[in-house]
């Protein structure tokens, strides 16, 4: 009896052992589960929550004694349609696990979720990954721009591969400018839309150390498909394109650029020409911005040092009594779309002394008529007009002087003829004097018309 009472205590005991060990051993995972910073809970195939973590607490805001013990879908309810649902019962259903991610509307929080069949049911971890979808949808959305960017960008951009140097994308501006097809264009390397000349070149810069810098910029000359050779800015820079070693590339066609540019300066260099050639201020206004370009005359005659002086300049150089009539008068003939202009003004000199100026312009008109360029040359005319003054005043004063005259002759010349008329009619007066009369009335009436033209044209 006493054996049999001693091998009963020895198997309780071992009962108890067993189960305190069970209970450390549960507590050793509950501590686990505990300071998981990851969500868990557990089901029983019947959706009865047997675990939930302190984390799922936190970010659920559900404490575990109000989910312990109670249906899952009873509690969330809201979660039937969404991902949760479906996957939840398919882990149990094809005894599998299953990782996915969802969006919870109720908590506006996104979960990664993994799931798996465990015992008699079903064990969950999950985590917040909101803050890495808002950092990937952003990623996301700029990949977006960019590539709006890139396609719908005015200017040419390309792709090209570093080390086979063929094209890896293109958008619709190059597609446009260059007239390749973007199938041809994938087919082709960056040498092909460079002319033939210049591909040595080109080769050995793109085995320069200097190339590999991540931004550069230069000017080159670019193929078109029709070949036509245009000159283009272009810039690159080095990008990551699937995985491949790339650089992205940015042409400006800058072809009507040079061809202004080279007009212009050939221009420059008639109008230095001509300035040298001359001895009047030779001037060129750009109307759109009021500059204006002066030769060497506008020193040599007026006394400035500056060759470059705006519009508003030359306005404030004007005799304030010229300047309405001036532009009156320029404003009518380019309102005729008349390239000729000559007028007359007074300007001043550095001096501050007004002279008088003949101006002849030739305007330039754009397609719609506008003038956007003025030509013109500035003489000077003081001494003319002044000796023309002078002559106008010497002819005044003969014109006094002859009215003077005129007027002064007429008074004895009238009683002359009085005189002579008297004589005419005196019966007694001898042949010879009545011949004198005679004359001397012919006489004093010949002076007397004389007279009076002078006075007529006084």
């Amino acid at each position: 009896m006493n054996e049999s009472r001693k091998g009963n205590d020895e198997g309780r005991g071992i009962d108890v052992d067993y189960q305190q060990q069970l209970y450390l051993y549960q507590q050793r995972i509950a501590n686990i589960l505990e300071s998981f910073t990851d969500c868990f809970f557990e089901v029983t195939k019947d959706w009865t929550v047997t675990y939930w973590n302190k984390q799922a607490e936190i970010l659920l805001g559900m404490p575990r004694e109000d989910i312990l013990g109670k249906n899952l879908w009873d509690l969330y309810q809201d979660a039937i349609p969404l991902k949760f649902y479906n996957e939840y019962h398919r882990a149990i259903a094809q005894n599998i696990s299953i990782r996915f991610e969802e969006y919870y509307p109720a908590k506006k929080l996104w979960f990664e979720v993994a799931c798996f069949p465990s015992g008699e049911g079903l064990s969950v971890y999950f985590k917040d990954i909101t803050e890495r979808k808002k950092s990937t949808r952003l990623l996301e959305l700029e990949k977006e721009k960019y590539s709006n960017l890139f396609n719908f960008s005015p200017l040419p951009q390309w792709v090209y591969d570093v080390e086979t140097l063929r094209f890896l994308d293109v958008n619709e501006a190059a597609i446009k400018s260059y007239g390749y097809a973007r199938e041809e264009f994938m087919s082709m390397s960056i040498l092909q839309i460079r002319p033939a000349e210049d591909i040595p070149i080109v080769t050995q810069i793109l085995k320069s150390k200097s190339f590999e810098e991540n931004t550069r910029r230069s000017s080159v000359r670019h193929l078109k498909k029709d070949g036509e050779v245009i000159d283009v800015f272009v810039q690159g820079n080095s990008v990551s394109f699937d995985d491949k070693k790339a650089r992205l590339v940015m042409a400006i066609d800058r072809t009507v650029e040079l061809q202004s540019r080279k007009a212009m300066e050939e221009s420059i260099a008639r109008f230095d020409i001509v300035s040298k050639a001359t001895s009047d201020a030779v001037w060129d206004l750009d109307v759109k911005t009021g500059e204006m370009i002066w030769n060497h005359g506008i020193e040599q005659i007026f006394g400035y040092h500056k060759s470059n002086y705006d519009f508003d300049w030359w306005r404030s150089k004007v005799h304030p009594n010229d300047l309405a009539d001036l532009s009156a008068k320029f404003d009518k003939r380019v309102d005729r779309h008349e390239e000729r202009v000559s007028v007359e003004y007074r300007f001043m000199h550095a001096d501050g002394k007004y002279r008088c100026v003949l101006d002849r312009s030739f305007v330039l008109f754009n397609s719609e008529g506008q003038p956007t360029r003025v030509i013109g040359s500035m003489q000077d005319i003081t001494d003319r007009v002044n000796q023309l003054s002078a002559i106008e005043g010497q002819n005044e004063k003969l014109k006094e002087i002859s009215w003077f005259q005129a007027h002064s002759v007429r008074g004895p010349l009238s009683s002359i003829i009085g005189l002579a008329n008297l004589l005419e009619i005196d019966e007694n007066i001898n042949k010879d004097i009545a011949e004198i009369v005679s004359k001397l009335k012919a006489s004093a009436n010949d002076l007397d018309s004389v007279l009076r033209e002078i006075i007529k044209r006084t």
